[in-house]
């Protein structure tokens, strides 16, 4: 009978839930929660750190991309400017030695008069041919308007002659020579232009 007693509480005992495994899992629980919890927080961080080293680089790289505009601006500009000073130191040197060809072509003009001076206007021809082509490299082009049509951008009118044969205001003769350097005018033609008998 006592021993009936006996394997009735040891069977009693076994069928009991075993209250120290529930309390375990229990805690095992809450320690993964608590864990994936915190990976969650870290992976959060991770994110911001990530986010904001974007941010950084982009704000990098705009402001390399905005100072690289900036310097290849500058290099345009002095580049611009250097050759506005070549054009304009050129411009003046030429326009110093304007009244210098017209006393040359002058002096050709008058040799050419004489007969015994074939051989000086030959010489005259040669250094004015020269100098006109050293001239032309560096962009000189002469205004000589004769029978073109008067064009007060570059030329200038100083009388008129009667000529049929022309259309009226069309330039008859070239009395001075103009220039011009590229676009810049440097000095009109001075010209003589065409009218009609009837015109008074």
């Amino acid at each position: 009978m006592e021993k009936n007693l006996d394997e009735n509480e040891d069977q009693n005992l076994s069928d009991q839930p075993n209250q120290d495994d529930d309390f375990e899992k229990q805690e095992n629980s809450s320690d993964l929660e608590d864990q994936s919890h915190d990976e969650e927080q870290k992976g959060k961080r991770l994110e911001a750190k990530l986010n904001e080293a974007y941010g950084k680089q982009d704000d990098l790289q705009n402001k390399y991309l905005r100072v690289h505009a900036d310097l290849e601006n500058l290099k345009k500009r002095a580049i611009k400017e250097r050759e506005d000073a070549v054009q304009r130191t050129r411009s003046q040197l030429i326009s110093d030695l304007l009244p210098i060809i017209d006393a040359f072509q002058m002096g050709l003009t008058e040799a050419t008069k004489h007969e015994g001076a074939s051989e000086i206007v030959e010489g005259f021809a040669m250094a004015m041919k020269q100098m006109h082509s050293t001239l032309d490299s560096y962009g000189l082009i002469v205004l000589e308007p004769e029978k073109d049509e008067f064009d007060p951008k570059f030329h200038e009118a100083i009388n008129y002659e009667v000529n049929n044969d022309l259309e009226e205001g069309t330039v008859v003769k070239t009395i001075r020579s103009g220039y011009r350097l590229g676009d810049k005018l440097l000095r009109p033609a001075s010209v003589i232009l065409s009218k009609s008998e009837t015109d008074k």
